[in-house]
């Protein structure tokens, strides 16, 4: 039986729905009739038992649909039935078709990714406790790749309910302080986007969501997709979205660039379609491919970096290819796509309810795990001991840096009976030796395993960037310097006394989690996080988040925090 006819039996098997091109198609390769059978056999029963109302999934190769199917209904039990061409709200996928966009502007003459924004937007301004004027180095490339230094939430008291909250959402942004300087490590931020639509709006003189769908979505024909919240509250055949809860969402946020494309499975199949192509529809080049090859790599890469960030997808190294994947979550919705451009095929799966997990593991577990039975593991990474020199535990560059990073119980570098260690969160002691590469220390433990320590920020030590070599070297996981055993006391000003208890922190108006404000060794903690004041009742986290207590709406990350009187 031929790979073609194992598919079709497949999935009229499973009762997905199959489509063939008018043309006779190539054979697939191998992997999409495992992910056929691994999404018959997981998804159903992970739907169900996640409650998840509806969902929609396709797995494409370069020619098209080779199958989907659909499950469960738009809003509450009883609603309409989700259908292959069903709206959902993709969420952060948004960033990559957000990029495509850019690039378009790019191609078009209108900007450059490495010319700073304060050209294009000469009034916008950010507060920075680093530099001044540290919106004259942000460029598009550092917003599409977060490493702006910017925080992630939107500000606090937007109205959804006006015309015209996105442009007061970008306004505000003038008023958010960076988390990090700019070019110092990547950090996931929605801001980044969201102005760079901007930039596109005030250099093409077209709304974001029209110059979206004249310059991308049309051309890739993606007819049912729109960045316009306001014309997607007309269309009848929309997925609502539900929060844990269960309880159906508000249709209106204001990061619309960064999250807010409304797709449905199809039209997100021929966006697959176009990665796969090389940046091609129907034979016709729509991005240049020097922009396309820039789309896909990573951005800022470090020596010999496989995994990584690139414009708006995550690249990651997958046995001896690699994967382009995006998650999408919040506001109601659970999303994930996932494509090798070098095998031809890939997998969306939207879905209506937020926070359920399963997009995730539809990349570990349904993707992957075919590709890496066929193609065996990944290769470990070199750790470039040749230009490596090592130093000894008694190195005075070392005793600056000991101490916890993270919340507790954090990493904490310390010495244990002599040897110097890492403490990790479960409690496990790992010596670790040192190495100087290029001026950057770093710490190798388990033979594959190394903790790379960045350059201090501000007026404290740097973050730590963790790589495993054995399954990537990414720059994603990083904790930053919180506090330690030899940390001078703090002034424990009297004032602070108004500032402790117990904070509801709200999200959307509603409590959210709980967090506590106290003083410990006369610093001020927010959450576990040591706290360094600004200015009064101005601080900032370890982390480089604001908290800003200076007005009766207190604030955390942009997130309100209201005190418990309770």
């Amino acid at each position: 039986m031929t790979v073609r006819r194992r598919v079709r039996t497949l999935l009229l098997a499973s009762t997905f729905v199959a489509f063939s091109a008018a043309q006779p198609r190539a054979e697939p390769p191998n992997q999409p009739v495992a992910v056929a059978s691994a999404l018959s056999d997981w998804l159903p029963d992970q739907l169900e038992i996640s409650a998840v109302p509806g969902a929609a999934v396709a797995v494409v190769d370069r020619d098209g649909i080779l199958f989907e199917k659909v499950y469960g209904v738009t809003a509450e039990p009883g609603s309409a039935a989700i259908t292959p061409d069903t709206i959902f709200c993709i969420r952060s996928i948004s960033k990559s078709v957000t990029a495509l966009a850019v690039l378009m502007a790019v191609q078009d003459g209108l900007v450059d990714l490495d010319t700073p924004i304060a050209v294009y937007l000469p009034e916008f301004t950010i507060n920075s406790r680093f530099a001044p004027h540290a919106e004259k180095r942000i460029t598009l490339r550092h917003m599409l790749s977060h490493w702006a230094g910017f925080t992630h939430d939107p500000p606090v008291g937007i109205d959804l309910d006006e015309p015209g909250y996105f442009e007061r959402y970008i306004g505000r942004i003038s008023d958010t302080w960076l988390r990090f300087p700019v070019g110092y490590r990547h950090q996931y931020s929605n801001y980044g986007y969201d102005l760079a639509a901007h930039v596109i709006q005030v250099r093409s003189g077209q709304p974001f969501a029209e110059f979206a769908r004249d310059r991308v979505l049309r051309p890739l024909g993606m007819t049912r997709s729109s960045f316009d919240l306001e014309s997607v509250g007309r269309v009848e055949d929309r997925a609502v979205g539900h929060d844990r809860r269960g309880r159906a969402v508000p249709l209106r946020f204001p990061e619309i660039a960064a999250a807010g494309l409304y797709s449905s499975a199809r039209d997100m199949a021929r966006y697959v379609q176009f990665h796969l192509n090389g940046g091609t529809v129907g034979g016709h080049r729509l991005l240049r491919k020097d922009l396309m090859q820039q789309y896909h790599e990573i951005q800022f890469a470090d020596l010999g970096q496989r995994s990584g960030y690139s414009l708006g997808w995550i690249r990651e190294v997958v046995s001896d290819t690699f994967s382009l994947y995006h998650e999408g979550g919040g506001r109601g919705f659970g999303s994930h796509v996932i494509l090798y451009p070098e095998l031809g095929f890939g997998a969306v799966l939207l879905t209506n309810r937020e926070y359920h997990g399963l997009t995730g593991q539809l990349g570990r577990v349904v993707m992957n795990g075919p590709i890496i039975d066929r193609n065996g593991p990944l290769a470990v990474a070199d750790a470039r001991l040749t230009r490596m020199k090592p130093i000894g535990a008694g190195d005075p560059r070392l005793k600056p840096i000991l101490g916890r990073y993270g919340n507790s119980p954090g990493v904490v570098l310390e010495f244990e009976n002599d040897t110097l260690g890492l403490r990790m969160m479960n409690g496990r002691f790992t010596p670790v030796s040192f190495h100087d590469d290029g001026g950057q220390l770093v710490a190798m433990y388990g033979g594959v395993n190394e903790v790379r320590f960045l350059r201090p920020f501000g007026d404290q030590p740097g973050s730590i960037m963790f790589v495993g070599r054995t399954h990537s070297n990414s720059n994603f996981s990083y904790l930053e310097f919180n506090d330690a055993p030899q940390d001078a006391p703090g002034p424990a000003r009297p004032e602070w006394q108004a500032f402790l208890g117990e904070y509801k922190v709200l999200w959307a108006g509603e409590p959210h989690t709980v967090a506590r404000i106290e003083i410990r060794n006369g610093h001020l903690y927010y959450q576990d996080g040591k706290c360094r004041e600004h200015e009064p009742g101005l601080f900032f986290r370890y982390d480089g988040e604001t908290l800003d207590l200076r007005s009766d709406t207190p604030s955390f990350a942009n997130l309100e925090i209201r005190k418990r009187t309770d």
